[in-house]
């Protein structure tokens, strides 16, 4: 685990990196009348939010979605002239490992990156600490963590090294105090894109209860092919996702 390192990317803008936000889901736990995408939330939807924290990294954005979405975020990212923004389906709601799976299928740089779409409290500080990371060590896959108590989901360790990823409404365990991730993971696009495949259609990654798509459950298989890297985000905040509107509080 890798926490007091301080590289900073000395071309903001990396021509060489694709972010890939998904943005198909139903929203079913924020209970509003439209996909929490677009809630307002300080004079911007969601979504905007997302897009002007990774617009400063890269003009190449590629945006996963679903057909009822598709039209709105169409006008939205109509005031997104300079941006290189694609707007993909995402047919069936089958997970995050589908939707980066289709993501990545249009993907055209040697790196990507991941950032779930209700992510809008990440700081830029821990963005730029990890592609700056990943830019420079070259591993196969690294991700911001923090530490808090009753993690969502929860980065395991051994040794020091990275495990594996638990997710507690998979095994019903409360974690008390332990490493979360802060929904943005950059990674090798050739390796990944090629081993998310194999995963997939031997249907490793499927979750037990929800039986999605699940594309945390893939980090266990590719620390055997390549490094596996975390790196110490900000603040608790960066840790923050919106699936509730009292999130916004």
């Amino acid at each position: 685990m890798l926490g007091k390192q301080h590289l900073f990317l000395k071309n903001m803008k990396n021509k060489d990196l694709t972010f890939i936000i998904p943005a198909a889901g139903n929203s079913s736990r924020f209970k509003a009348k439209e996909s929490k995408i677009f809630y307002i939330f300080k004079k911007k939807t969601l979504i905007e939010h997302v897009i002007n924290k990774v617009k400063k990294f890269t003009h190449n954005i590629i945006i996963v979605s679903n057909k009822k979405n598709y039209k709105k975020l169409k006008i939205i990212c109509k005031n997104y002239a300079d941006l290189k923004i694609k707007i993909i389906f995402q047919i069936k709601p089958k997970g995050m490992g589908d939707a980066v799976n289709i993501g990545l299928s249009k993907v055209k740089t040697l790196s990507s990156a991941v950032i779930w779409a209700d992510q809008i409290f990440i700081d830029h500080e821990t963005l730029k600490k990890t592609l700056s990371y990943f830019k420079f060590t070259k591993p196969l896959l690294c991700f911001p963590i923090v530490k808090k108590k009753n993690p969502y989901v929860y980065v395991n360790f051994k040794n020091n090294n990275f495990h594996s990823i638990i997710q507690t409404r998979e095994t019903g365990k409360k974690i008390l105090k332990g490493f979360s991730d802060c929904g943005f993971f950059v990674f090798n696009t050739k390796e990944i894109k090629k081993k998310l495949k194999e995963l997939i259609k031997q249907k490793k990654i499927i979750t037990k209860k929800t039986k999605e798509i699940d594309f945390l459950k893939s980090f266990k298989y590719l620390k055997k092919i390549g490094d596996v890297k975390t790196i110490k985000a900000k603040s608790i905040k960066d840790s923050i996702g919106i699936n509730y509107l009292e999130d916004l509080k």
